[in-house]
């Protein structure tokens, strides 16, 4: 098998090779007693998540060169008994799970014991280990089924990554997934650790710190080969980003690196907006689509910035409004699509069900969710081919690589229950660098 080589210096170069999860058994598993803990608003229909995430990736397929679903890539990396168990002791420290559900898991081949960790495992009988109502009920290894949103546990950042440390203990574990498929998989351990920009799970591995700060991956946005966005949300702290600022900044003067920017975008500890991600995508080389009460300029309710300049001996830093105008000065001149329209109510109705959560699969080449319409009667006007993801599949005829705009809407009854977009269930590996791309 070829290695991997990580390259991601734009949001919307061509995709080479992308990382999704397919929802599998982990979401039938979720009673509705568990959805707070395992942050969801509703429980899916397996099934039909699952029709929906095929045509999704289906999608993908025609423009990437390789879908990989991270299930493969872990039960891969857990080839070698030794890794295995490796993972099993690092897990009981990471969780704290029971001795003798450890031992259920190293009693396990590894195929299965790389699924069940992903899935679940029930008690042989839950009902003992529930009371009424089901305030209590739990399984032997819970399911992870936020593991759908593959954006998160970790990021690719130029040639180098950052492993994520999760702000919730419901996602603890997929870090540390993703953490053993960088080292082991057959085609990515050629990664040195300082290809790892940002790593809070190893030291508290080690015992060498006790309160990591958390970082997830969609409030990272790599907007050039020399200009990073990170949100401070909910899930990613301003500790964490500085962290990866001096990192970028150390890489920069080994003369590894490139980004010579980080902006910090200032966001509300709100759920509706937990990354940045969330209210804020670029769709193509002069476009990007957002949520207007955060980044238009009349607004009360415009973010600030935090500039990092990486160039120095030490951090310089400033405080300065509005995003899309500190970009427009690092030479990002982006025009806003509004996500919602102009009318204020779909704006947040639109925004809830992950109207600005665009994927880029090239420039121009965008997928989002259909239930979205106000936003993609904005995307049509602004020149995009809306096309039905559906309908797609059966049209090889269509070209997505000729140059034009589209705007793909995928079917989402299901997955946009489990309150994120296309962006979230996606996590580059590798892109192409487009000619002129800033």
């Amino acid at each position: 098998m070829a290695e991997i080589r990580l390259s991601v210096f734009s949001e919307i170069g061509r995709l080479r090779q992308v990382v999704v999860h397919r929802p599998g058994p982990e979401v039938d598993l979720m009673v509705p007693d568990m959805m707070e803990r395992l942050l969801f608003d509703d429980i899916l229909c397996g099934d039909l998540a699952r029709l929906e995430h095929d045509v999704f990736c289906r999608v993908l397929g025609r423009v990437a060169e390789e879908v990989l679903d991270i299930q493969d890539l872990f039960v891969e990396s857990l080839a070698d008994e030794g890794v295995k168990l490796a993972f099993i002791a690092d897990l009981h420290r990471l969780v704290g799970l029971k001795e003798e559900s450890c031992d259920l898991l190293r009693a396990m081949p590894s195929t299965q014991m790389a699924r069940s960790l992903i899935t679940g495992i029930p008690w042989d009988d839950n009902l003992q280990h529930a009371t009424w109502p089901s305030t209590t009920f739990d399984y032997r290894v819970r399911p992870i089924p936020n593991l759908l949103f593959m954006r998160d546990p970790a990021a690719v950042v130029g040639h180098g990554f950052n492993l994520s440390f999760m702000a919730t203990h419901a996602r603890a574990r997929e870090p540390l997934i993703l953490s053993y498929v960088f080292r082991h998989h057959p085609r990515l351990r050629h990664l040195k650790e300082t290809d790892r920009l940002f790593d809070q799970l190893t030291p508290l591995l080690q015992g060498s710190i006790r309160m990591p700060q958390s970082l997830e991956g969609g409030d990272i946005l790599v907007l050039s080969d020399k200009v990073l966005a990170v949100g401070c949300s909910e899930r990613t702290s301003a500790d964490a980003v500085h962290l990866l600022a001096e990192s970028l900044r150390q890489d920069l003067r080994r003369g590894e690196g490139t980004f010579e920017t980080l902006l910090m975008v200032l966001m509300p500890q709100s759920r509706s907006a937990m990354h940045l991600d969330t209210i804020f995508t670029r769709i193509s080389q002069d476009e990007c689509l957002i949520y207007p009460p955060f980044f238009t300029e009349e607004s009360r309710e415009l973010l600030n910035v935090v500039k990092f300049d990486l160039r120095h001996t030490h951090l310089h830093t400033d405080v300065q409004p509005s995003f899309l105008r500190v970009l427009k000065a690092k030479g990002i001149d982006l025009k806003p699509v509004y996500c919602g329209g102009a009318n204020p109510i779909l704006q947040q109705r639109e925004q809830w069900t992950d109207g600005a959560n665009a994927f880029a699969l090239a420039p121009g080449v965008i997928m989002l969710y259909s239930r979205n319409r106000a936003t993609s009667q904005e995307l049509a006007s602004a020149g995009y081919r809306i096309l039905m993801a559906h309908e797609l599949g059966a049209d090889p005829s269509i070209d997505l690589l000729d140059g034009g705009k589209y705007a793909i809407l995928l079917d989402s009854a299901e997955l946009s229950r489990a309150r994120g977009g296309p962006r979230c269930m996606t996590m580059p590996l590798s892109r192409h660098r487009e000619p002129g791309e800033g």
